[in-house]
């Protein structure tokens, strides 16, 4: 699945940033359920996902890594033109660590890593027409930027288990760009995609008002 929640990189914790979205009426050709959708997501757009972390794990070179940090994530950018959507997703994680290196006579040095930030943005476009608007739903799931098999807590939910809405196309019908730390390292069409919610009736609100959005820009493409 091309979203955010089946990328896997290396561990790090998610970040809030906020949503803005344009007012409807910058917008006269958007149909009425796609109002009620920009108006939902902007009535959202102070809120963000925050995840306070601590995690441990062996890396590579079988030493062991304890980081600490916080992670942000949100929709920055959401706009319509007709049943053309257009979106942007912010992740910031800000962390610092330990790496604990091993040496001869089974002597242990301790790495300071210092504050280290990771900035990941995601940008997708597609037509709401062409989605499966059975498929819309909400789910819940840790970021894919922690890796998987680490010992993993946080503050705000205790499985680090965030809110999405997650969005899917009968077949690569979505285009999905992202770029690390100012480099792009994908540009692709991807049949799902997974939008990061404030809390699960947000979620499950929006999966609602997409599903809605979609159905009524189908029948109109008909």
């Amino acid at each position: 699945m091309g979203d955010i929640v089946s990328q896997l990189r290396r561990p790090f914790f998610i970040l809030a940033i906020t949503a803005f979205l344009f007012p409807t009426q910058l917008w006269p050709q958007v149909l009425p359920e796609g109002g009620a959708l920009l108006d939902f997501v902007a009535s959202e757009r102070q809120r963000g996902t925050v995840l306070t972390y601590s995690q441990s794990y062996i890396d590579d070179k079988f030493e062991k890594v304890s980081y600490q940090g916080t992670l942000y994530t949100g929709i920055h950018f959401f706009k319509l033109d007709g049943c053309e959507a257009a979106a942007r997703v912010d992740v910031e994680d800000r962390y610092s660590g330990v790496i604990q290196h091993k040496s001869g006579f089974g002597r242990v040095h301790m790495e300071q890593t210092g504050e280290l930030t990771d900035d990941t943005v995601y940008q997708y476009q597609f037509s709401l027409g062409k989605l499966e608007a059975n498929e819309i739903r909400e789910l819940s799931a840790i970021p894919s930027q922690f890796a998987s098999n680490t010992s993993l807590r946080c503050e705000e939910d205790r499985a680090c288990h965030v809110s999405w809405v997650r969005i899917a196309s009968p077949g690569r019908e979505i285009g999905e760009t992202r770029v690390v730390d100012g480099i792009q390292d994908m540009d692709a069409k991807v049949s799902s995609i997974a939008l990061p919610m404030a809390s699960p009736e947000i979620a499950a609100n929006a999966a609602k008002l997409f599903a809605e959005a979609a159905r009524a820009c189908a029948a109109g493409n008909k």
